[in-house]
């Protein structure tokens, strides 16, 4: 993964962690990909289509800086529990799915476009 990737692409090829790392390293790797994921929902998933296409718009709405959503979507910048909070009342519901990871995120998903094209 590069940098410019985190919260561009669906899908990143990260760097493998060093067998038998310590907790503290696996939890923080755990957490990027978690923002990763928000990051790229947020950027490619929300804002196209709403109506704050620009991360400037987004932040007015959101009341955050633009400097540190920027920041935060980019990865340069640690997501807070208050930032998800905010999402989540602008995005709504379909910021939870792109909490999910893998078997479980393909089928929600899945089932989500199936109810889409009905």
């Amino acid at each position: 993964m590069t940098p410019r990737q985190f919260g561009q692409m669906e899908n990143i090829d990260w760097v493998a962690l060093e067998p038998g790392c310590d907790a503290r390293v696996r939890a923080r790797r755990s957490a990027a990909k978690t923002q990763h994921q928000i990051s790229y929902g947020v950027q490619n998933l929300y804002m196209p289509h709403s109506d704050q296409p620009k991360i400037t718009l987004l932040a007015e709405a959101l009341g955050v800086p633009y400097d540190r959503l920027h920041k935060v979507l980019s990865g340069r910048v640690v997501m807070q529990l208050e930032d998800i909070g905010r999402l989540r009342e602008l995005v709504g519901a379909q910021l939870d799915v792109w909490f999910l990871r893998g078997e479980l995120r393909r089928t929600v998903t899945a089932t989500q476009a199936q109810f889409a094209r009905r």
